[in-house]
């Protein structure tokens, strides 16, 4: 007997529905189906079976319910720390290697996320190598779409100046970042990417508040 891998519809309701109930104080049903549809629909790019298009999209699903259970629960909290936002092209690098620094240089407590006008399917491998170098991991993370959730979960946004149409971030919480033009040439270039942007995420956590330990 040969066995078939399930249809997409039936994988997705299957996310829904696991999904509702884990969230069912954030969102009902229907609108957590509905979010995973749109989830769906933002990794429609990612037509390869390799991109493994099902299982981001019911992470990103799972992200963007949390962003909104975090945005009810702990914003606006006496004494909750900022939360960030880091968005590139791709976030399958620049925002990536950010936002995993500024994990590594704050508490566990503060909310650090990354985004990207289109995603990518994986983190680069460079980015990973770069990182673990450092002791820093990536593990868990992946490429994700910019989505409402995650900018009103943001208190600052960072974007990488890279010609990206980005304008519904603008605010009085967006920085734009911008990187050595050297900045991405081999492994050197990484290092100097990931250098440059460790002390910048600790400049950036300090001008919030916030105790960063050097990276």
């Amino acid at each position: 007997m040969t066995l078939h891998a399930p249809r997409a519809v039936d994988v997705l309701d299957a996310v829904a529905d696991r999904l509702a109930r884990r969230y069912a104080r954030v969102a009902s049903a229907e609108q957590v189906h509905a979010l995973v549809i749109d989830s769906a629909r933002r990794y429609r790019h990612l037509d390869h079976p390799a991109a493994h298009a099902r299982s981001l999209t019911a992470q990103l699903a799972g992200d963007r319910l949390e962003a909104l259970r975090w945005t009810a629960v702990a914003r606006g909290r006496a004494g909750s720390p900022p939360s960030f936002l880091f968005v590139c092209a791709g976030n399958g690098g620049r925002s990536q290697l950010a936002a995993a620094l500024m994990r590594a240089a704050v508490a566990p407590g503060v909310r650090v996320t990354s985004a990207g006008v289109s995603p990518v399917a994986r983190i680069l491998p460079a980015v990973i190598e770069s990182l673990d170098e450092r002791g820093v991991s990536t593990i868990g993370e992946y490429p994700k779409p910019i989505t409402p959730e995650f900018v009103g979960a943001a208190d600052v946004v960072v974007q990488f100046d890279c010609g990206d149409p980005l304008d519904d971030l603008a605010g009085p919480a967006l920085q734009t970042w911008s990187l050595a033009a050297d900045a991405a040439s081999g492994k050197a270039g990484m290092r100097r990417q990931r250098d440059e942007l460790a002390a910048a995420v600790v400049r950036l956590a300090r001008s919030q508040g916030l105790d960063a330990v050097e990276l």
